[in-house]
């Protein structure tokens, strides 16, 4: 390996962990640019795979990581619309035999569980795009304590403001950063908010140095300024944390994270959490650490709470009123943040809801088959073109798609 291909392997490594800084942006982009050809890419990404096939961290096969370049408008280049190698494909496989088995490779089909059931002698329909369906993107809004709003997919990279002792960035890479100036109360600060559109999602850096991953449709309210003995969030929607250890007069400041149903509380350590309001359910899946998650219940005097551990996913559902805890893959979980779509045991509606939050399309269902009763798994990337997407959905036999306009109709 050349010195250059070596470093254009260091800047992607750094990429792919979410690492890599504003200046390294611009670096990568000028490197991918530079290439001679298609091939030269794949070739460095799949040395760079090779490398990391049985990493723990690994959650991105070759094909995806190349998706995932040529898709960001941050390294946007004239390959944005080159096809993939297709021998790529093969080493998800081999990544999914050992780590999650019932995630499939991008290009492979969705399964339908109850298989038996669900051959269809009728061919699959046409689908007719009245509208430009595209993937989502990095999109977000900010309000203020005091009411100000900012759209951070429009904001310039740079200083966004500064008050009250602290400073907010637009960091080259995409992220929002809080930058502590003076020491300022938290009632001199108040709370910010912000909120993914359907068909976004965003990355930023809390003022106590947590990140967090927000997905499209959601919103994260929090104080510009931490204090006190506890640090709480309001989550609607889904994130991904990785919360900073804070230590305070009395020991470890706990992090809190509360949802419409459920309070959880942690120190130190990487989960997610999915609390759509319209999919009835919250999922709290654990990847390092432990959280305690607690019910919010009218039906409970007392606390209801339970203690995760690493691999485990408490879900609570609004018909029950209880935790329920299983152990997980958590590669499933957080598929989203890494640009994949990943499905396990889910309903076509919770497939759905999940597809239309990111390309923000409105979902019907029609038929005689109760759409609840049909249980996919399988993955695919966030960035696949949106016929293609439905096509390959469709080719379990189980369902049949028509598009008009911006409205996706799910025939049953």
């Amino acid at each position: 390996m050349t010195e250059k291909d070596a470093r254009l392997r260091y800047l992607l490594k750094a990429y792919i962990d979410n690492s890599i800084t504003s200046i390294e942006m611009r670096e990568l982009k000028a490197r991918v640019s530079a290439l001679k050809s298609d091939e030269d890419l794949n070739a460095i990404v799949d040395d760079l795979w090779n490398s990391l096939d049985d990493a723990p961290t690994a959650t991105l096969d070759s094909e995806l990581i190349y998706r995932r370049i040529v898709n960001d408008p941050r390294i946007s280049t004239a390959r944005a619309g080159a096809r993939v190698k297709s021998g790529l494909g093969n080493k998800l496989r081999r990544w999914a035999a050992s780590v999650a088995a019932l995630l499939l490779a991008t290009a492979a089909l969705f399964s339908y569980l109850n298989r038996a059931d669900a051959v269809s002698d009728k061919p699959h329909s046409k689908t007719h795009v009245a509208a430009m369906i595209t993937p989502g993107s990095q999109k977000a809004t900010l309000t203020l304590a005091d009411g100000r709003i900012i759209s951070l997919d429009e904001a310039s990279t740079g200083d966004l403001v500064e008050q009250g002792g602290f400073r907010i960035v637009k960091t080259g890479d995409g992220k929002l950063n809080y930058e502590k100036l003076t020491e300022v109360t938290g009632a001199m600060a108040g709370y910010h908010t912000i909120q993914t559109p359907r068909g976004g999602e965003y990355q930023l850096v809390l003022p106590d140095g947590t990140n967090v991953w927000l997905n499209a449709a959601s919103s994260l309210r929090y104080p510009a300024v931490f204090n006190g003995s506890r640090r709480s969030v309001e989550l609607t929607g889904e994130a991904y944390f990785e919360v900073a250890k804070i230590s305070g007069h009395d020991g470890q400041v706990p992090f809190v994270v509360n949802t419409a149903n459920q309070e959880v509380e942690v120190l130190g350590t990487h989960f997610n959490i999915k609390a759509y309001p319209e999919d009835q359910t919250s999922k709290t899946t654990l990847l390092e650490g432990s959280v305690r998650v607690s019910l919010k219940s009218k039906l409970h005097k007392s606390a209801v709470s339970s203690i995760l551990k690493p691999n485990q996913q408490a879900t609570i559902s609004g018909s029950n009123q209880r935790i329920s805890l299983a152990t997980v893959d958590p590669v499933n979980a957080v598929a989203w943040k890494n640009g994949v779509f990943a499905f396990h045991d889910n309903t076509i509606v919770e497939v759905m809801n999940t597809i239309a939050r990111w390309y923000d399309v409105e979902v019907e269902y029609v038929g005689e088959n109760a759409p609840e009763s049909k249980v996919f798994g399988g993955a695919i990337s966030k960035f696949e073109n949106f016929e293609k997407l439905l096509r390959t959905i469709e080719l379990t036999g189980t369902v049949k798609f028509k598009i008009e306009g911006r409205r996706v109709i799910v025939m049953t």
